[in-house]
């Protein structure tokens, strides 16, 4: 028997996916207050989306949408290296002055570090697997 032609897979999947969702970006939004993060909530992410490719037998996005979000997390992450050493003259220096207890930022750089590498750990986490299992567009 095939995983596609699993009714229970299918239904299970389908019902969890939404709240899989929703717990990544949990992971992802307390990552900068507690433990977790960037990398959890990309690993959880990009843990579904595999589920759903090898259930349906097909990508539930091309291999070019995770490609562009993991530069795009990339990119995230060079910009912010970049301004911090333009900034105090320090890799992601210039983020520190917004850490104060009261200010709206406060833990601006941690979101951002964290967005930086959700991309980039979701995007390549689909990649990888995509690429080990063969199926290139």
């Amino acid at each position: 028997m095939r995983l596609s032609e699993s009714p229970i897979l299918d239904l299970t999947l389908r019902a969890l996916f939404p709240f899989v969702v929703i717990f990544s970006f949990q992971l992802f939004s307390y990552g900068a207050n507690s433990p977790g993060g960037g990398f959890q909530a990309g690993v959880v992410f990009g843990t579904i989306v595999i589920a759903l490719d090898l259930l349906w037998e097909r990508p539930v996005y091309p291999t070019s949408f995770y490609e562009r979000i993991e530069l795009l997390g990339l990119a995230i992450l060079w910009v912010a290296f970049l301004v911090g050493w333009a900034w105090e003259g320090h890799p992601f220096a210039a983020f520190y002055a917004w850490r104060a207890p009261g200010l709206l930022f406060s833990n601006a750089f941690l979101w951002l570090l964290n967005l930086a590498i959700f991309l980039e750990v979701a995007g390549s986490i689909v990649l990888i697997v995509r690429r080990l299992l063969g199926e290139e567009e």
